[in-house]
């Protein structure tokens, strides 16, 4: 079914399908029923409009996506000098007159920065496709830098079309590949939009037909376990709503000639009148005490025998793995319960899913924004944060064992002085960094700090006096 169809039963008795693709609010049926003989009932994924009704009507599926967002949106801004290096907070970036900082902090009236990089985390997630339009001066469409950005505004992915020009293979940028994005807008109206005031992130698309450019959600290939959770739910919903009949009671009145003998319409009665006796007021009986013999059948179904949660559970999990997000991290958000190794699910989070994604959006974002046009870069990182406090503890330790172990190699004439210097990360030294050991002469090796000086008690006292008495 494509957007917005409904399901309707003709006069014949056979399921039709109306189109109202023009009045998607007016669905008479959730997105995701498909009447069929029998065969399983999938989540129609086939369409934008259907993954924000995923994202918005599936607990699970917004838990995880979620998750990753606000993550994501733990990002700290510094900026580093291309010429010199030097790298500094973003706050404290004042070369451009605070013009970055200025953007970053307030990227449009209506967001801060958490809400701009949350929401364009959660459309990236949900679609595919992350859109960032930036408004800029007319006649600056083809050159401008951050410099000349007034606002930066994420766009819904299911109102952006890019429209292709039809040539691809020797194309060298991105105009060449790209003729415009079509907005649509509230009216029912498109705008064209530059391809260059527009930043577009996507995920992986090994499909080549006409929206190779596009990314494909990953929800999509998830459409069994989405699935499953909507109709879990659905049970859980129809069992507290209307369980029906909890069981029967019948008769065990037995005849030898006839085996099991029902009750009359007048016992029946009696019955009937006895169990409305029965209740949990103080006026009622806790204990059913009748004169007729009867057995109970019991017919209900519980969620415990349907093991609706665990169809959830192992749901959420093969979601969570699609999307990166450790499986504890998944239970955590749904259950709120407590778990012991909690802090290694969420470093774990950080190391193996947000922080390579963050490098990528990072390159994309400097791109878009031309900062290397005023030599600097922006650099995203996560290292204020509590949980990754650990890693940077053991990168220090792993940064001493490397200089330990490249000095020992340096004094015993393994490498050169470049080969010690690179070890540690220093530039080359263009006067001895060919040098071994034993090519320089003990003044250069206490310069560079290979040997200490050896300065005698007395002679300290006596330089500790001079400078005393001077």
């Amino acid at each position: 079914m494509g957007i917005g169809a409904t399901v309707g039963k003709s006069f014949l008795g056979k399921w039709i399908v109306r189109d109202t693709l023009k009045s998607y609010t007016n669905l008479s049926i959730p997105s995701l029923t498909i009447f069929n003989d029998g065969l399983p009932v999938y989540r129609d994924l086939s369409t934008l409009q259907y993954l924000l009704d995923c994202y918005r009507e599936n607990p699970v599926v917004q838990a995880i996506i979620n998750i990753k967002a606000e993550a994501f949106a733990n990002i700290k801004f510094s900026v580093k000098d291309i010429r010199t290096g030097e790298i500094v907070p973003l706050e404290e970036y004042e070369s451009d007159r605070g013009k970055l900082k200025e953007l970053l902090s307030k990227p449009n009236p209506l967001q801060s920065t958490y809400e701009w990089l949350r929401q364009f985390k959660v459309n990236h997630e949900v679609f595919g496709n992350g859109y960032t339009y930036a408004s800029v001066p007319t006649s600056y469409e083809r050159g401008f830098t951050y410099r000349d950005i007034n606002v930066l505004n994420n766009l819904p992915p299911y109102c952006v079309t890019p429209v292709l020009t039809g040539k691809w293979l020797e194309a060298t940028e991105k105009s060449e590949i790209i003729k415009e994005y079509r907005l649509e807008k509230l009216n029912g109206k498109h705008e064209s939009l530059d391809v260059s005031m527009v930043m577009h992130t996507n995920n992986v698309n090994i499909l080549h037909n006409e929206k190779f450019v596009e990314g494909v959600s990953e929800l999509v290939a998830l459409q069994a376990p989405i699935s499953n959770i909507d109709k879990a739910f659905e049970s859980r919903n129809v069992l507290i709503r209307k369980r029906g009949a909890l069981g029967a009671w019948t008769s065990d009145k037995k005849d030898e000639a006839m085996g099991s003998v029902p009750l009359r319409d007048d016992e029946k009665e009696q019955v009937q009148e006895d169990f409305k006796k029965y209740g949990l007021l103080d006026d009622q009986w806790q204990q059913i005490i009748t004169s007729h013999p009867l057995k109970w059948q019991k017919t209900a179904l519980n969620v415990k025998e349907l093991m609706l949660f665990e169809e959830i559970e192992s749901d959420a999990i093969a979601i969570a793995n699609s999307f990166g997000v450790p499986e504890l991290l998944a239970k955590y958000y749904l259950k709120g319960s407590t778990f012991n190794n909690l802090d290694a699910s969420e470093k774990r989070l950080y190391d193996s899913t947000i922080i390579p994604e963050s490098k990528d959006f990072m390159v994309s974002l400097n791109n878009f924004l031309r900062t290397k046009e005023h030599s600097i870069e922006l650099i995203g990182s996560y290292d204020h944060l509590n949980i990754l406090q650990e890693n940077k503890k053991e990168e220090a330790d792993t940064r001493r064992v490397n200089q330990e172990t490249a000095l020992a190699a340096f004094k015993i004439g393994a490498t050169t002085y470049n080969d010690y210097l690179n070890s540690i990360g220093m530039p080359n030294d263009n006067t001895i960094g060919e040098w071994r050991i034993w090519d320089l002469d003990e003044d250069k090796l206490r310069a560079i700090g290979v040997l200490k000086s050896e300065i005698s008690k007395e002679e300290a006292e006596k330089n500790a006096m001079n400078k005393l008495l001077n």
